[in-house]
């Protein structure tokens, strides 16, 4: 950069500024969906149509602004998609017995079933069976030790164990190719479909989410 090693000059500086009128600007983004799995199943669940503030959704459960579709001037660039999904049991638990908590078996449960369509406007642009093709590029992994077998008061010769019931939707992320472009105030939604309700082995309810993974389009101030 003119001899100044990794300082820039003044004029390019201006690739860097947050006030361009008139200009936009691309930044990694996702968009993002969460509610209640119930432990009885459903036959549908619909995301994206319940914006930020309403229904309850904070930000953590939501970052839609409108229902169903981006504000003006926004674009999003979507290049994957994700679905997250929580049971509603702990994966690690202290039991007498050698029963576990039925984490693993929920998201079994989930990732076998159903299917994903993405639709768009007037049509689907995606659908694909079943949930399990759709897993998260995150996950929570757990590392300890632990003594298996101790004594408690609790009766006697009682024996406790601490048992790890752990699982997630894991492979490759699935990407949208070509990427879609959402444009402003066109409506979209993904919906999670089932022939017939679900019911989680765990008998608790669950917490999913669909997250749109791609680039956001925004203007400058």
């Amino acid at each position: 950069m003119n001899g100044r090693g990794n300082i820039p000059d003044l004029a390019e500086l201006q690739s860097y500024a947050v006030n361009r009128k008139g200009m936009y600007e691309g930044i990694r983004q996702t968009l993002y969906d969460y509610q209640t799995y119930a432990a009885a199943g459903q036959t549908s669940l619909s995301f994206f149509q319940v914006p930020l503030g309403q229904g309850g959704k904070t930000i953590a459960d939501s970052n839609i602004e409108v229902a169903g579709s981006l504000p003006q001037p926004k674009h999003f660039l979507v290049e994957s998609i994700e679905v997250r999904f929580w049971p509603g049991v702990n994966p690690v638990t202290l039991v007498t017995t050698l029963a576990a908590s039925n984490f693993a078996n929920d998201v079994y449960t989930l990732s076998k079933s159903g299917s994903l369509n993405f639709f768009i406007g007037s049509k689907t642009y995606l659908e694909e069976a079943p949930i399990g093709r759709f897993p998260p590029k995150t996950k929570t992994e757990a590392d300890f030790a632990v003594a298996l077998e101790f004594k408690q008061a609790v009766a006697a010769d009682e024996e406790q164990q601490v048992t790890l019931d752990q699982s997630y939707m894991c492979g490759r992320p699935y990407f949208i190719n070509p990427a879609t472009l959402l444009i402003p105030t066109q409506n979209f939604k993904v919906s999670l479909n089932w022939p017939a309700a679900v019911a989680l082995p765990s008998g608790q309810d669950a917490r999913i989410g669909v997250v749109l993974d791609g680039v956001l389009y925004r203007q400058s101030q």
